[in-house]
């Protein structure tokens, strides 16, 4: 089955506070998409629960007639060794009409305390998107809670 490699390519909403580096100011580009060797030294953080960002994609090739299954790869790290954090994404059309599998939970656990980055995938299958659709999909990464 063919796959296709859609990429963060602008911001939504803008909520997570703070962006290394700070310039520029925005979010969408300090995402390592699509690398099998992400770099570490851009990323977005939060300290505030409930933050949220949205995030436009790429669209998708050509060919790309129906989509059944979307992956995203969540590279994560918490530093606070006594915690853990999630993170909700959730995946919706223009107009903010969700998609079926909303929301994904990813679970950020400080083992340890040595705040080592975990890659986690979370998936929506099942799917049945048009082309159209898969070209007006948006995620929202929001903040959402610490255990």
């Amino acid at each position: 089955m063919p796959t296709a490699n859609l990429v963060p390519e602008g911001d939504v909403l803008v909520g997570w506070d703070k962006t290394q580096p700070l310039s520029p100011e925005t979010h969408f580009d300090k995402l390592d998409e699509g690398t099998s060797a992400p770099n570490d030294s851009d990323f977005l953080e939060s300290t505030i629960l409930g933050a949220v960002d949205e995030f436009t994609f790429t669209t998708s090739p050509g060919d790309v007639s129906t989509t059944t299954a979307i992956d995203i790869n969540y590279r994560a790290r918490i530093v606070d060794p006594s915690r853990m954090r999630t993170i909700q994404l959730d995946l919706f059309h223009t107009g903010g009409t969700p998609v079926a599998g909303n929301p994904q939970i990813v679970t950020v656990e400080n083992v340890g305390g040595s705040g080592v980055l975990a890659t986690i995938q979370k998936s929506w299958s099942g799917l049945t998107l048009t082309k159209a659709q898969t070209d007006s999909l948006t995620c929202q990464t929001t903040h959402s809670s610490l255990v």
